[in-house]
C-alpha cells in the first residue's frame, strides 16, 4: 500500500475536477499492485552502489525488481477491477450512456492514478539505464571518462552542467 498512499496527494486533487471516487474493487487492485512495487520512491545510484562490494550483481537485481515492477503494472492494467462501468467497448459496439467518460476502459480517476504509475515506472526505468550506462562506460575508461555536461555555453566555448 507504500505507493498508493504515497500517491494520495493525486488523487485527493480528483474532487475539483468533480469525477466519481474509486470504487471499493479499484482501491482493492490498486493496493494489490502497490504492495508488488519492489522499488523506493526514488532510484538513487550513489546508494545502490555504496551498498554493496558487487556492483554488477546490484544492477542484476536492480533489473530484476524493474522486471517486477513491469509486471505488476502490465497485470493491473489488464484487471478486470479496473474496467469502467461506462465504456463503450469498440469490439461489441455496446453504448452504455453515463455522464462519465465512456471513451476510456478507465474511470478518469483510474486514468490519473494509471498515469502516475506508469511515470514512477519509466523514470526508474530510465534512471536506471543511464546508471548502467555510466557505470560501463566508466569500466572502459575509468580515468579518462568525461564529467557529465547538459548544456553548451557558447560565450565561454565551454560544456556544462547547468546553465
Amino acid at each position: 500500500m507504500r505507493y498508493f498512499r504515497e500517491s494520495m496527494q493525486n488523487n485527493m486533487s480528483l474532487c475539483q475536477y468533480n469525477v466519481r471516487a474509486f470504487t471499493d474493487a479499484e482501491i482493492d487492485a490498486v493496493e494489490e499492485y502497490d504492495d508488488q512495487v519492489p522499488l523506493p520512491a526514488y532510484f538513487d545510484l550513489e546508494t545502490l552502489l555504496a551498498d554493496t562490494d558487487d556492483t554488477a550483481g546490484a544492477f542484476r537485481q536492480r533489473a530484476e525488481e524493474l522486471t517486477r515492477w513491469h509486471q505488476a503494472l502490465t497485470k493491473l492494467l489488464a484487471d478486470p477491477r479496473l474496467r469502467n462501468v461506462n465504456y463503450d467497448d469498440p469490439e461489441t459496439s455496446t453504448r452504455v450512456t453515463s455522464t462519465e467518460d465512456s471513451r476510456s476502459p478507465y474511470s478518469p480517476a483510474v486514468r490519473r492514478f494509471l498515469k502516475s504509475a506508469a511515470g514512477d515506472y519509466h523514470r526508474h526505468r530510465h534512471g536506471y539505464e543511464y546508471a548502467v550506462t555510466v557505470w560501463a562506460l566508466g569500466l572502459q575508461a575509468p580515468t579518462s571518462y568525461p564529467p557529465e555536461t547538459r548544456h553548451l555555453h557558447l560565450a565561454t566555448r565551454e560544456l556544462r552542467l547547468w546553465e
